[in-house]
This record gives C-alpha cells, structure tokens and sequence, in this order.
C-alpha cells in the first residue's frame, strides 16, 4: 500500500501544494508529485524523487546542476517532511 502526504512550497512570492506518494522498491524509496496547481506542472523537470539511502533526496534521472528553482524548493519540502516524521 502506498503512503501519501501532503506538502507545501514557496515558489516565486507564493505558496504552493502537492500530494507526495510514496512507494518502496527494492532499491530505493520513491516520491511521486502531484502538483495542485497544473500551471507549474511545465517547469518541473521531473515528477519522482528517489532516495537512495534514509536522508539522501534526489531526482530521478536529472544531475543537481540541472535543478530548477522549483525543483529545489519541493525537494527541500519532502526533505523537510520525511525528516520531521523520521524524530
């Protein structure tokens, strides 16, 4: 069964939302985004984050150098989330 929660992100003078799914694989845990607000769908590069090791966060299939702003701004949300639940 997968697990959802719920984040919240600034992004260009606002705040913005999306559901986070998480689904464990064999080799990593996996955070699919669903942004509420469909506009900013076009900006992000990707929509699964991957962490490799408890506490390590990345996109899939994208170098840090190619992040874009918001891209940091929800990895740093689910980072933020998955660590509040983890003390």
């Amino acid at each position: 069964m997968a697990r959802i929660f719920s984040i919240e992100f600034p992004y260009n003078d606002a705040v913005y939302h999306a559901m986070i799914t998480v689904r464990q694989t064999a080799f990593h845990t996996e955070y699919k985004i669903s942004l509420q607000d469909q506009q900013l769908t076009r900006f992000l590069l990707s929509d699964k984050i991957v962490s490799p090791s408890p506490g390590d966060f990345i996109f899939a299939n994208f170098s840090v150098a190619e992040y874009t702003d918001l891209m940091k701004q929800i990895l740093s949300a689910v980072a933020n989330h998955v660590h509040s639940f983890q003390h």
